[in-house]
C-alpha cells in the first residue's frame, strides 16, 4: 500500500459527524471524492476480531452520496475498506461504541476523523503489504546469502521502535487511548515477528534443497520467535498480519522440525489428494479456539481462491469443508467459503460429462511440431486461434467473453483453434478445462517442439524464444497469417472486431 498524504479534517466536518456516538456498535461514514462513478465499496467483515481479504462484504453509496458502515463488534478491530479497483485504500482500527469519518480521494489522500484519529491516521502511512515478504525485499537483497541473521534483526528492531515512538509521542500527549497504544503495538508485534520469521525460512531454503543439515541458529531464532508471540495466542489474531505469520509457523517451521521430515516427500506429498488435509491435521495440533476455526477457514478459502485462479479445482476441498461446518456448524466464515466450494462441487459433475459434439480434436495431434501443421485440416476458411494453458488466469478470465466471440466468428465464417501449451503432466486438466469451460472449437496440446515453435514466432527470436499468453493470431483462408496478434475476445463486448 502505498503512503498517503494526511489532512486535516475541518471542524466544522467533525463536529456534524460526531454527534450522538452509538455506544452498541461502530458507523464509519466514508466520502469518495471526486469520483461519481464510484457506486460500490468492499470492507472486511471483523469476523470475532480477525481481518483478511477473502472474508468481505460490499456497501453501497446511501442517498446522500456518502457510505455508511454499521458494524456490532465486541472488541477492537481492523478494518479495510477499499473500491473494487483497490485505487482507494484505508485501514482503520475500530473500536467499540465510536464513530469515524473517512474521506478518500483518487489521489489516494485520505482524511480520517473519530476517535485516535491523529493515530489512525499516522497509522496510515505505514507500509502494508499483502506480503511482508514485499517490504522486507525493500531492505535485504534475499539473493544474497551474505545477508546476516544479526544484520536484519537490527534493521528490524531499528524500524519497530521507529513505529512506536511516533505512537508514544502521541500518547504522552493525551491524542490516543492507552488501549489504541497497545493494539497497535500488538499488530507491529506480529508484523515485524512475521518479517523476521519470513527471513529465517529463506535462509532455511538452500540447505533444504541440498539436503545438508540446517544451521542449528536457524532453527533457535525460529523458536526464539514463535514461543515469545504464541501463534496460539489471542493477543495477535486481530492483527491483519496474524495469517501469514501462523500460516508459515503451520505450513514451513512445524514441518521442518519434524525428525522424519524430508523435502522431497513433502513436494511428492503436495501433489497427493489428502496435502491439504494433512495440512488441516497439522493445524489441529498446535491451534486451539478461533484461532484454529480462523486457520482452517482462511486456509480453505484461500488455497480454493488460488485455485480456481488457476484452474485447479481440488476435490479434497469438499470433504475439508464438510467436516469444517461439522466442527464448527455456527462459524461465520463458512458463508464465504462456500461459492467456492459449489464452483468445486459444479466443476467436477461437469468433467464427468463426456465432451460436447461441437468439442473437437485433430488427429494424431501430439505429432504436430508447427502451426503450419496445425491449420492444414482447417484451410479453406478463416481461423482464429488463441493460445493458451490452464495455469494461465488471464487466458481463462477471457473465456467469460466466449458467447460474443462464437456470435462474430458465426457471423463471419471463421473457425476457432485452441492450442494448449500445457506440458504432458497437465493433459487430464487440459481436457477437464475445456469441458468445464464449454470450449467448442478444434483443440490441440502443443508437444515440446510445437511449443517451441510458437515461442519462436512469438518473440522473433531463436536465440532467446518465449511466449507471452493468452495470445490471439487470425489465419486467412489459404494459412496466411492476417493478424499476429488479434484482438482478444474481452474487446468484442466492446464493438472492437478481431482484426
Amino acid at each position: 500500500m502505498k503512503r498517503v498524504i494526511l489532512m486535516i479534517i475541518p471542524a466544522l466536518i467533525c463536529g456534524m459527524v460526531f454527534t450522538g456516538c452509538n455506544r452498541q456498535g461502530v458507523v464509519i461514514t466514508i466520502e469518495v471524492q471526486d469520483q461519481s462513478d464510484v457506486n460500490t465499496l468492499i470492507y472486511t467483515v471483523p469476523i470475532s476480531g480477525t481481518v483478511f481479504w477473502g472474508f468481505v462484504d460490499t456497501l453501497k453509496q446511501n442517498g446522500t452520496g456518502t457510505f455508511e458502515l454499521n458494524l456490532k463488534i465486541t472488541q477492537p478491530s481492523f478494518i479495510i475498506i477499499r473500491d473494487e479497483t483497490s485505487v482507494n485504500q484505508v485501514k482503520l482500527l475500530v473500536e467499540q461504541g465510536e464513530n469515524y469519518f473517512v474521506s478518500m480521494k483518487p489521489e489516494k489522500n485520505v482524511q480520517i476523523a473519530g476517535a485516535n484519529e491523529k493515530g489512525q491516521m499516522l497509522y496510515a502511512t505505514f507500509p502494508d503489504p499483502e506480503f511482508v515478504e514485499l517490504e522486507l525485499r525493500k531492505f535485504v537483497d534475499l539473493r544474497n546469502d551474505t545477508i546476516s541473521l544479526n544484520f536484519v534483526r537490527q534493521k528490524i528492531n531499528e524500524l519497530k521502535q521507529s513505529d512506536m515512538l511516533k505512537f508514544q509521542e502521541l500518547l504522552d500527549c493525551g491524542e490516543i487511548s492507552k488501549s489504541f497504544f497497545n493494539f497497535v503495538q500488538k499488530d507491529r508485534d506480529c508484523y515485524y515477528a512475521s518479517m523476521e520469521a519470513r527471513f529465517l525460512l529463506i535462509k532455511m531454503y538452500p540447505s533444504l534443497r541440498a539436503e545438508t543439515k540446517i544451521e542449528d541458529e536457524l532453527f533457535e531464532n525460529l523458536k526464539e520467535i514463535y514461543d515469545h508471540y504464541p501463534p496460539n495466542d489471542d493477543r495477535f489474531i486481530f492483527s491483519h498480519f496474524w495469517s501469514e505469520y501462523v500460516n508459515l509457523y503451520i505450513t514451513e517451521y512445524k514441518q521442518f522440525i519434524r525428525e522424519d521430515f524430508d523435502l522431497q516427500k513433502n513436494r511428492e506429498l503436495r501433489d497427493t489428494e489428502i496435502f491439504h488435509t494433512h495440512i488441516i491435521n497439522e493445524a489441529k495440533k498446535h491451534l486451539t479456539g478461533k484461532r484454529l476455526e480462523f486457520f482452517c477457514a482462511r486456509y480453505i478459502h484461500f488455497e480454493c481462491f488460488q485455485g480456481s485462479y488457476k484452474g485447479n479445482f481440488e476435490k479434497e476441498f469438499i470433504q475439508l469443508v464438510n467436516q469444517f461446518e461439522k466442527d464448527y456448524p455456527k462459524s461465520e466464515y463458512s458463508k464465504y467459503i462456500k461459492p467456492y466450494i459449489d464452483k468445486i462441487i459444479d466443476y467436477h459433475q461437469i468433467i464427468e460429462q463426456p465432451f460436447e459434439a461441437n468439442m473437437l480434436f485433430i488427429d494424431n495431434y501430439e505429432t504436430i511440431k508447427t502451426l503450419e501443421e496445425a491449420i492444414k485440416p482447417m484451410l479453406g476458411k478463416k481461423i482464429y486461434i488463441d493460445v493458451w494453458a490452464t495455469w494461465c488466469g488471464p487466458c481463462k478470465v477471457e473465456f467469460v467473453h466466449n458467447d460474443a466471440l462464437k456470435k462474430m466468428l458465426g457471423e463471419n465464417d471463421i473457425q476457432l483453434l485452441y492450442i494448449s501449451i500445457d506440458r504432458d503432466e497437465y493433459d487430464q486438466n487440459w481436457k477437464n478445462e475445456i469441458k468445464y469451460h464449454r470450449l467448442s472449437g478444434t483443440h490441440i496440446r502443443a508437444n515440446n517442439e510445437f511449443n517451441l515453435h510458437l515461442m519462436k514466432l512469438f518473440s522473433k527470436s531463436e536465440e532467446n524464444p518465449y511466449i507471452a499468453i493468452p495470445w490471439y493470431i487470425l489465419i486467412d483462408e489459404q494459412g496466411n497469417i492476417m493478424e499476429e496478434r488479434a484482438n482478444p475476445p474481452s474487446q468484442l463486448v466492446t464493438g472492437v472486431t478481431l482484426w
